[in-house]
């Protein structure tokens, strides 16, 4: 009797040890990101939204997310020209060392391109747009389908480089998108103060409260914003 309740006891343990990890596999990985730009003489960085006006030569990009557990992250950004670029993950920007990598850890603070660096914006005037994408796993379709448009950038001929960043785009458009809750402490009211990201440049220390990605399995989240 004795060894039959102990049989019952470990087999119930077992399907609820099996529970608990399958709906542990089945969380969605928590974001917190953070889309901003900046201006010499500004006193901090401002957030990137939809709809955003940036400025050549004189504004600078950042990107900052912390996930809450293992993932793989990619971020891509479509210049005016129609051509779309990987930002992440990225081992070196214009010969210098970065070593942004995947899979990305839980709860480290990731700063693209790097912690004391930003992106200068140049090109040509028009809409340009981030997307930036989370999942569990390798993304085996997306880096396909961008290993794919590598390929045809190597052939050096504009108007293939133009085809396959559409059908590049057409793909990632066909995820689900995933929305920003811009600030959600603030907005809830919450006593307590709202998590910030610190950023060191050039000798100035800046403090932006994170915003949170509603983020799902492989879904995608965009910002598109004005350039001049």
């Amino acid at each position: 009797m004795n060894k039959l309740k102990l049989t019952q006891m470990i087999g119930i343990g077992l399907i609820l040890l099996l529970g608990i990890n399958n709906l542990s596999l089945a969380a969605p990985i928590q974001v917190d990101i953070k889309y901003l730009y900046y201006r010499d003489g500004w006193d901090n960085y401002k957030t990137l939204k939809d709809g955003s006006v940036l400025y050549r030569e004189k504004d600078f990009l950042k990107i900052i997310f912390t996930p809450s557990k293992l993932a793989y992250v990619y971020i891509f950004a479509k210049g005016s020209s129609g051509n779309i670029y990987r930002i992440f993950p990225m081992q070196s920007f214009k010969g210098k060392t970065v070593n942004n990598l995947n899979p990305v850890l839980a709860n480290v603070d990731y700063y693209i391109p790097k912690k004391d660096k930003a992106f200068s914006l140049g090109g040509v005037a028009g809409k340009e747009t981030l997307y930036f994408i989370v999942s569990k796993h390798i993304d085996i379709e997306l880096e396909s389908q961008y290993n794919q448009l590598l390929l045809a950038r190597t052939i050096k001929n504009p108007a293939n480089e133009k085809v396959a960043s559409r059908a590049f785009e057409k793909v990632v458009l066909t995820r689900d998108i995933s929305d920003i809750v811009y600030d959600p402490l603030s907005e809830k009211k919450v006593p307590k103060p709202a998590p910030v990201y610190e950023i060191n440049e050039d000798g100035k220390r800046f403090f932006v409260i994170r915003d949170r990605l509603l983020s799902c399995d492989g879904c995608v989240s965009r910002v598109t914003y004005e350039l001049k």
